[in-house]
């Protein structure tokens, strides 16, 4: 059977963990050098995607430094150097080098001595995990503990580069979607024991491996409950002393995709296509009588409690919002809440511009489409949409190849923005700040595409829209 580890590279060397730049450092080092500090410093956001929240203050989240400690300091180093012979230990390593650089060009004597030594002799100095730190200030140093070895310091930077950057990167990043879903809670007056699932990690099949899934994920549940990336909470379990059984580490909820919606849809519309009574019936509505069963079954035998996900663009996210879930609004408002108190329906419409979907559009009104100076100042006002005295709406296409825009018809209900649609036919109460809050039976989730940029207009337009 095999136990290797996910992360273990075979019959290697830790100290091949490196850049080969780092080897020849142990005999360039002057031989009076007993000690040396290195640092890990976050040098600069200007790259990172954090700038574009307003709430951005040019901080960092540290994260990462105790799994990396006890997952390669220790267990990798203890398995794979200090629990081999030393000849083999040192061969390892020796063979890359030889064929690698060329015979003999690494020398192998500090090597030897530091498996006779039996330890690393490196003292690690790190702020608290968690702790938001100022760009430019290191947030960790490196400092060997016997003179001997002083290259122990520096020969770690690029494996541990590797490895943590990551995880804090992705903990910053939380941490400020954190700060604006939090914002928007308290000033819209929204429960904001909501907001720790708000943020969901939906990113380890976009990731380099689980491994890196993992500890990435590790960074997300620093600020929020949600994720969909399991192996992050055994991550928090096997190296954060986290314990699942005792507290919330992290959740999810059922869920559908594409897959399991479109089958079953087609299924089901077969079964009508068969039946005498549905003679003559267009493809198309087969398909949404089909639809609408499908929903119903899910939340009311499938997923009847709880929180259930459903994926609502399969064919049309708008007969989804504004037919379908009319139809259902009383198997949805009859959900039993599970033991968190949840009773929800989410839609996921998972595709289109985000914005646009959830939100709608600024719309102005003009006399007709034809009359182009109005409909000009329209596009140059910044609308997003026109609508005529017959209730048409157009909304303004961008061209790609240069300035200017064509129209495109949409449908009232996607000029209005599915909250608003979701609110006309649920409903829901006024927060104490003045906003109207939709019923706690239904939400809206996009999987991905939600960026701080996004998450800033989405969040913009809907307080805006939503004032009372």
């Amino acid at each position: 059977m095999n136990t290797m580890p996910l992360n273990r590279v075979p019959q290697s060397s830790p100290f091949n963990m490196a850049d080969f730049y780092k080897t020849g450092h142990p005999g360039m080092y002057p031989d009076e050098t007993t000690t040396l500090v290195a640092n890990f410093t976050p040098r600069s956001a200007k790259h990172a995607p954090v700038t574009a929240s307003p709430l951005f203050d040019d901080k960092v989240v540290w994260f990462g430094v105790t799994g990396f400690i006890k997952e390669f300091l220790i267990e990798t180093f203890n398995r794979e150097f200090f629990g081999q012979p030393k000849e083999t230990a040192v061969r390892r390593y020796k063979r890359r080098m030889d064929t690698a650089l060329g015979v003999n060009r690494v020398r192998m004597s500090h090597l030897e001595a530091l498996h006779d030594l039996g330890y690393l002799p490196l003292e690690i100095r790190s702020l608290p995990e968690g702790s938001r730190v100022n760009v430019k200030v290191p947030p960790v140093v490196f400092i060997n503990t016997d003179d001997r070895f002083p290259w122990v310091s520096t020969y770690f930077e690029t494996l541990f580069s590797c490895e943590s950057w990551k995880p804090a990167t992705t903990a910053t990043i939380a941490f400020e979607f954190r700060k604006l879903l939090t914002y928007f809670a308290r000033m819209t007056g929204s429960p904001e024991a909501f907001v720790p699932w708000q943020g969901h990690d939906f990113s380890m099949r976009g990731m380099s491996g689980v491994h890196d899934a993992a500890r990435s994920g590790a960074g997300h549940l620093l600020s929020f409950t949600g994720t969909d990336t399991i192996p992050a909470i055994d991550y928090l379990e096997e190296y954060y002393g986290a314990d699942s059984e005792k507290e919330l580490v992290g959740g999810s909820v059922p869920a559908t995709e594409h897959s399991v919606m479109t089958l079953r849809i087609l299924l089901i519309a077969q079964r009508l296509a068969a039946d005498p009574s549905n003679a003559g019936v267009s493809e198309a509505t087969l398909r949404a009588m089909a639809e609408q069963e499908v929903i119903r079954e899910l939340v009311t035998e499938i997923i009847p409690s709880g929180v259930v996900s459903v994926v609502s663009d399969s064919f049309d996210f708008w007969n989804v919002i504004t037919r379908i879930a009319p139809a259902l609004k009383a198997e949805i408002l009859g959900r039993t809440p599970d033991e968190n108190g949840f009773a929800k329906v989410v839609f996921r419409p998972d595709s289109g511009d985000p914005v646009k979907i959830l939100t709608g559009y600024l719309i102005a009104e003009v006399d007709s489409v034809s009359h182009k100076r109005a409909v000009d100042n329209a596009y140059m006002a910044g609308q997003e949409a026109i609508r005529t005295p017959d209730g048409q709406v157009y909304a303004f296409v961008q061209n790609r190849d240069g300035p200017g825009y064509s129209l495109k018809r949409i449908s009232e209900a996607e000029a209005r923005g599915a909250v608003e649609c979701l609110w006309e036919t649920f409903g829901g109460v006024m927060t104490e700040t003045g906003y109207r809050l939709l019923d706690s039976h239904v939400g809206l989730i996009y999987g991905d595409s939600i960026t701080l940029k996004r998450g800033l207009l989405v969040f913009s337009a809907i307080s805006d829209g939503t004032k009372s």
